[in-house]
């Protein structure tokens, strides 16, 4: 017999590969065997596992939360463990975690039958590491050599394709300003005078990003000016022109 996989979210997005959506939480708790928590900490998803919810699992069914600590009522999946309404749960996230290692780390889930307790540290495997070391040294070279912030944090996350490097005349200027009105026009009205390929701007907080492409034919000198002018606006922090 086939196993069946169901998915619920406050967002229905398309289901991946044979998983098939429900239509509430309860309904997904009812259907399942193993129920695995995905979601970030939020007001909404404080104690989204709470005793009525446990209980509203199948009777041997599985709980698994490698979310966030606050997502399930540790005191009550506790007790329905140890009462045998579930047969087992792994947890590695907790509304406190333990500051250090050695003793210190106390949780009502130590001692509770068929459960799994571990340090939230998936990605401190040498494979996690890797792909991590990997990732961001691609990430700062895209930005030192096309400006690219896609995957900042607390950045603007703007790109534009790749300069064709057989497309001499074609050049790229990055502005990084303080997001108040009027910038964009003030930059707009520098690169008038040229053939502005693509231009993209992104805010996040107080900064915003642009990235604009320019078909330019001035030579080294009226480009140091185009750049000096951009760079005096005065809600520029930094200026770049990539070739």
């Amino acid at each position: 017999m086939g196993m069946s996989v169901y998915f619920y979210d406050v967002l229905q997005l398309m289901p991946l590969g044979t998983a098939k959506t429900c239509e509430s939480l309860d309904e997904l708790l009812e259907k399942s065997d193993f129920v695995t928590l995905h979601v970030p900490e939020t007001s909404e998803t404080k104690n989204l596992i709470d005793k009525a919810e446990l209980y509203k699992m199948r009777k041997g069914s599985y709980l698994i939360n490698a979310s966030r600590g606050t997502v399930v009522n540790i005191p009550e999946l506790a007790a329905a463990l140890r009462c045998g309404h579930l047969s087992g749960a792994a947890v590695d996230v907790y509304p406190q975690e333990p500051g250090a290692n050695g003793e210190g780390f106390v949780s009502e889930l130590q001692g509770c039958p068929n459960t799994i307790l571990t340090p939230h540290i998936g990605g401190s495997t040498e494979e996690a590491q890797s792909m991590i070391g990997i990732e961001v040294a691609g990430a700062i070279i895209k930005y030192i050599n096309y400006g690219t912030s896609l995957g900042a944090v607390n950045f603007p996350q703007v790109n534009l394709r790749a300069i064709n490097a057989n497309e001499s005349k074609i050049i790229r200027v990055i502005h990084t300003h303080h997001n108040v009105p009027g910038v964009l026009k003030e930059v707009n009205n520098i690169l008038a005078k040229h053939n502005v390929e693509k231009q993209i701007c992104d805010s996040t907080g107080d900064i915003a990003y642009l990235m604009a492409d320019l078909t330019i034919s001035e030579g080294e000198e009226d480009l140091h000016k185009l750049y000096q002018r951009i760079g005096a606006i005065p809600e520029t922090i930094m200026t770049r022109v990539l070739y």
